[in-house]
């Protein structure tokens, strides 16, 4: 589960990235947790080329987040209306 928002990013960039983690939905909560577990295993193995690849994603997370709420033409989604 880790491995293909990797790669998406690797290949194709945030915007690509983002795309997917919307359509992982929770799940893609798990695959940072994991790259960031997986990072910390490459860096204390001396896994340097490894550890590279999740920490590229861990490090992407935050706008890779932004770029999925704020939907697929890029543009905020509208705030919903606060009943009174």
């Amino acid at each position: 589960m880790v491995h293909h928002p990797i790669r998406v990013l690797e290949a194709a960039g945030e915007g690509a990235a983002a795309a997917l983690v919307t359509k992982l939905g929770a799940a893609a909560e798990i695959a940072r947790e994991l790259a960031y577990r997986r990072y910390t295993v490459c860096e204390r193995k001396k896994r340097a080329q490894e550890a590279l690849s999740y920490n590229g994603l861990v490090q992407s997370w935050p706008e890779i987040m932004r770029l999925a709420q704020s939907g697929p033409a890029g543009q905020d989604r509208p705030a919903q209306m606060e009943l009174v």
